[in-house]
C-alpha cells in the first residue's frame, strides 16, 4: 500500500511539470488528478498500515515468547522443580518485561471500535453460556 502511494505521488508530481502544454487543453483533469494528489499526500500518515502490521507482528513475537517463558514456569511449579518463591520472583520478572515491550509508539493512531468491541463481547458471553449449558 505504501509502495504504490509513492509511485502515484511521484508519478502524479512529475507528470503534472512535465506537461504544461497539456495544461492547456485538459485543464479539469489535471486540476482533478494534483487534487487528489494532495489529499493522499496529507492522508499519507493516516495510512500506516505496513507500520501497524510489523509492530504488531514484533509485539505478537514478544508475547508468545513471554506466553512461553510463562508456560515452562508453571510446569516446573507444578512439577516441584522450582520452589514458590522463586517462582513468584521470575514471574514477576516476567511481567515487568512484558510491560517494557508493551509500549506502541506515538505515530501509530488508534480508532475507537467500542460498538464493534461491545458486539463481541456480547457474542462470546453467549458462546460461553451455550458452552455452560450444554456440559
Amino acid at each position: 500500500m505504501d509502495l504504490y502511494t509513492n509511485i502515484f505521488l511521484v508519478f502524479t508530481t512529475s507528470s503534472s511539470i512535465a506537461t504544461w502544454a497539456i495544461w492547456k487543453e485538459m485543464p479539469l483533469l489535471w486540476a482533478g488528478i494534483i487534487a487528489i494528489s494532495q489529499i493522499v499526500t496529507l492522508a499519507k500518515p493516516y495510512l500506516l498500515f505496513p507500520k501497524y502490521v510489523k509492530v504488531f507482528y514484533e509485539r505478537n513475537l514478544q508475547w508468545q515468547n513471554i506466553s512461553l517463558e510463562i508456560e515452562e514456569l508453571w510446569h516446573k511449579l507444578e512439577n516441584s522443580i522450582i520452589e514458590e518463591s522463586v517462582a513468584a520472583k521470575e514471574y514477576f520478572d516476567l511481567r515487568k518485561k512484558s510491560l517494557i515491550f508493551d509500549k506502541v509508539s506515538e505515530d501509530i493512531i488508534f480508532f475507537d471500535y467500542t460498538r464493534l468491541q461491545d458486539k463481541a463481547e456480547e457474542l462470546c458471553n453467549f458462546n460461553i453460556q451455550k458452552l455452560y449449558n450444554n456440559e
